[in-house]
């Protein structure tokens, strides 16, 4: 039998994890997540994987395996079952509370079905089983998946191996020993710490350092880290007790996974700890503790509105301390950058990872990745969870250690790997992309569209209105310019406008009638080029016979 592995997202770039294992008549998808946009992805809140892929396997029955609840993983699924309502979802309790919460707000249900860890079940040719790993989320499983009997693959995302977590699940060193020794063929492996020396630090070497924090901190102190990061919370909570500190909550994300850690046991603090915001200004500046959503900069998050002074009724003060308590995604750092001069401005101060132990990552750094490696001894590794530069490097490590180039795959979104009696045939094409995401419509846009309007963010745009009835009799006072989004002096609108009205006067016949618009048009587009190395979007409007260019 052949079996494949495809990617829809995840390898090659961070975020938008996706991929899809198959037998003749079965299919198993791993995770369905979204990516986080860029700055210049103008009006664009989201990107999730082009699911095209999935229609060419509809004839056989499909299954979505959640390994954890992260936005990169789980973020998807609502776009996924609207389209295809027949796939069954199977999830942790701890992932499942998460993403329904998220399925509701869409108005979307699905055929649910609970993991069991350690305990194998059957999907057609698979027999799946879920084996709990060490991540900064709860609830964070490895798959194997034994298919048809012949065939044994491991999937594991995002993890490190961590032996004492504050309150994730220790690392399953022995289970995966076990496993290795029966042999495996393919290991899927996260490869986003790929780059990193020595083992990715246990979560207990930040208790240090954010006790510092608040031994020293002389007024308020402003929490923030990924709101899923059950680990870093309790620490927070616990520090926060141990100094008599309250904690107020901002951000709605972060109630809902604290809500939802503490009804799993993975959180735990008095509930006489808890604020709320109308109660912060009756306590001392020493006795407060925000956690707030922002980690990242993003611009509606808690702390980027509490650093430009426009939260509800609290402003930066002096003496206030900001900690960023998480690594900075590639592509963010100019907002972080933006939010701590805003409050050093104000006179508060800001701590990063770079000035205490305050952060440790939940991913995998080289020994990791090596131990791993040793214990499973893969017949072959397909790095994934990275971008180019880190499947490239795990490679590398994969084969200064003793593996064969034939046996480490290079793997990117798009590519279809196939396997016949555990042997690798060849690596296929499929189709795959990204869609981009407008929360505001509920609309996607199309790669023309976003080019559209990041051309409109750069260059602008010029509206010509023809207010004239007949074209030969057009004066100044029937020709309005209007420019979107930059200015120019008035008098080169002036010498726009007579050139428009030149051609006019000239051309009379009713075919260069005709042809106003396209030769307004160009004369704008020129004018623009020539004069400001401008290419703004260009309108023309004429409103008596209501054409528009």
């Amino acid at each position: 039998m052949k079996i494949s592995v495809s990617s829809l997202g995840g390898v090659g770039e961070i975020g938008m994890n996706m991929y899809i294992y198959e037998s003749d008549r079965y299919a198993v998808i791993v995770d369905c997540g979204v990516k986080f946009t860029k700055s210049d992805e103008i009006g664009v809140d989201l990107i999730i994987p082009d699911f095209s892929y999935i229609k060419t396997i509809k004839h056989k029955k499909i299954m979505l395996i959640i390994t954890h609840a992260h936005e990169d993983h789980i973020g998807a699924v609502p776009y996924l079952i609207k389209e295809y309502p027949e796939i069954a979802v199977v999830c942790g309790r701890y992932s499942w509370d998460i993403l329904n919460k998220r399925l509701n707000e869409y108005g979307v249900s699905v055929n649910q079905i609970y993991i069991d860890e350690f305990k194998p079940f059957e999907w057609g040719d698979f027999e799946i089983t879920a084996y709990p790993v060490s991540h900064s989320i709860h609830g964070t499983y490895a798959v194997i998946l034994k298919i048809a009997e012949e065939f044994k693959a491991v999937h594991i995302s995002d993890y490190k191996i961590d032996a004492s977590p504050v309150t994730c699940a220790p690392f399953p060193l022995k289970e995966f020993i076990d496993i290795g020794k029966d042999g495996i063929d393919l290991l899927m492996a996260d490869s986003t710490n790929i780059a990193k020396s020595g083992f990715t630090n246990g979560e207990y070497q930040v208790i240090k350092g954010i006790d510092e924090v608040f031994k020293n901190a002389k007024g308020r102190i402003f929490f923030t880290t990924f709101a899923s990061n059950t680990e870093r919370l309790q620490t927070v909570f616990n520090t926060a007790a141990k100094y008599n500190r309250k904690v107020a909550l901002e951000g709605s994300s972060l109630i809902k996974h604290v809500d939802t850690a503490r009804k799993h046991g993975r959180l735990s603090f008095n509930d006489d700890i808890l604020i709320s915001r109308k109660q912060v200004e009756k306590l001392d500046d020493k006795t407060i503790c925000f956690i707030a959503t922002g980690s990242q900069g993003e611009g509606a998050s808690v702390i980027t509105k509490i650093a430009e002074n426009d939260y509800s009724n609290i402003k930066v003060r002096k003496d206030d301390t900001f900690v960023f308590s998480s690594r900075i995604i590639p592509g963010n750092e100019h907002r972080l950058i933006y939010i701590i001069n805003n409050v050093y401005e104000k006179g508060g101060t800001v701590i990063t990872a770079d000035d205490l132990p305050i952060h440790v990552s939940g991913h995998a750094a080289k020994e990791d990745a090596l131990l791993l490696l040793n214990i499973l001894k893969p017949k072959y590794l397909v790095p994934i969870h990275g971008e180019v530069q880190h499947l490239v490097k795990h490679k590398k490590l994969a084969l200064e250690h003793g593996m064969g180039d034939d046996n480490v795959i290079f793997f990117l979104a798009g590519n279809k790997i196939i396997f016949e009696n555990s042997i690798f045939l060849e690596k296929q094409d499929i189709q795959a992309g990204k869609r981009y995401v407008d929360l505001n419509s509920g609309e996607f846009l199309t790669p023309n569209e976003l080019k559209n309007r990041k051309k409109l963010a750069i260059n602008g745009a010029v509206v010509v209105v023809n207010n004239a009835e007949n074209i030969e009799n057009i004066n100044e006072k029937d020709i309005i310019i209007q420019l979107i989004g930059f200015s120019i002096e008035k008098e080169y609108i002036n010498i726009l406008k007579q050139s428009i009205i030149e051609y006019s006067q000239k051309n009379t016949d009713v075919e260069k009638k005709e042809d106003f618009n396209e030769y307004a048009e160009q004369t704008v587009k020129r004018f623009f080029k020539k004069r400001f190395s401008k290419r703004p979007h260009i309108s023309i409007i004429n409103t008596h016979n209501g054409a528009v260019s």
